[in-house]
């Protein structure tokens, strides 16, 4: 890695670390579609966090699969596995990870200590209603091609630009300021950052991005088909029967889901069954038995053998850690 680049990653971490973090847990916080929601501030619908999941032991098998429709990147402090959609990667120190809008993502596994500087924004942050110059500076999430991973390691090409840009955005964000001045500034250095992103990814390779038209009607879409999904996920809720509640063909559904959400629909729906098993052997006294009938698995065998190969871990293993204090 050359000398300067290490230099900004490690300068950039140095004050990450010296900062107030906020502690995340993701029980109670994503519904039954598994869309987190967030608040955001006005004027400039920012957030700047630097994250810490203290029950992070309790959180194996817990929901941290999500999605959203606001715009999120974040810079890894420790190691890890990640998904995003289609793609599954590791990730370590000073990498950049984007998170793309209504792509199922979240942590596979981490460090305990793991604190990631997390950096959420609307579009309208940056991009005015039709201002399609404006739109460029979400390039590196919209025109990005799916077969591109949204990872920028520390050591790649364009990557010591980035820290230095994010290093600038999270000093402002935590700088003792406050009224127009600073959200001007704030503005100003998350558009730098967003620029040295667009030329990092774009490098790569580039694709037509989505109209505002076209993604509204994905968002509203994939909201209706997967609250639908999660309240009948103990059911059969066959393929079929989904696309037609979409208004789609079978073969139409298909494509719009994986596109979409990067996930095929047989995936997304045994994933699902599979955390709320993990949430019934956390809060319930239920037997497994009684778990795999009440989640839509055949049977107890059913479940262990699932469940297992997804959390390496038993059922009763992961009660038994669960309720260990």
């Amino acid at each position: 890695m050359p000398l300067a680049t290490n230099t900004r990653k490690l300068e950039l971490i140095s004050f990450v670390r010296a900062q107030k973090h906020d502690a995340f847990t993701v029980a109670g916080r994503i519904d039954a579609r598994r869309y987190l929601p967030r608040q955001f501030p006005a004027p400039l619908p920012l957030l700047v966090s630097l994250q810490q999941y203290p029950g992070y032991k309790r959180m194996v098998g817990e929901n941290w699969m999500h999605w959203h429709d606001y715009y999120e990147f974040w810079m890894a402090t420790g190691t890890g596995h990640y998904r995003s959609g289609n793609h599954q990667f590791s990730f370590a120190p000073g990498d950049i990870i984007l998170v793309d809008p209504l792509k199922l993502h979240g942590v596979v596994r981490m460090e305990p200590t793991h604190a990631p500087l997390v950096v959420f924004f609307r579009p309208e942050a940056v991009a005015a209603a039709g201002m399609s110059l404006d739109r460029e500076f979400l390039a590196a999430w919209d025109r990005r091609p799916e077969r591109i991973p949204p990872k920028l390691t520390a050591d790649a090409a364009g990557s010591s630009a980035v820290h230095a840009g994010l290093l600038r955005l999270t000093q402002a964000w935590f700088a003792a300021s406050s009224g127009k001045d600073r959200q001007v500034e704030l503005k100003f250095r998350l558009l730098e950052v967003l620029v040295e992103l667009r030329r990092a990814f774009l490098s790569r390779g580039h694709s037509a991005p989505d109209t505002t038209a076209r993604r509204a009607e994905r968002h509203a879409r994939l909201s209706r088909v997967l609250e639908y999904v999660g309240g009948r996920s103990h059911e059969a809720v066959p393929q079929p029967e989904v696309a037609r509640f979409a208004g789609m063909s079978t073969s139409r559904f298909r494509a719009f889901f994986k596109e979409t959400t990067g996930w095929r629909y047989g995936d997304y729906l045994r994933d699902l069954r599979l955390e709320r098993a993990a949430h019934m052997l956390r809060e319930t006294t239920k037997s497994i038995a009684e778990i795999a009938c009440d989640t839509g698995f055949a049977d107890q065998s059913h479940l262990q053998r699932l469940f297992k190969a997804k959390n390496a871990i038993s059922p009763l293993a992961y009660r038994k850690l669960y309720q260990t204090p």
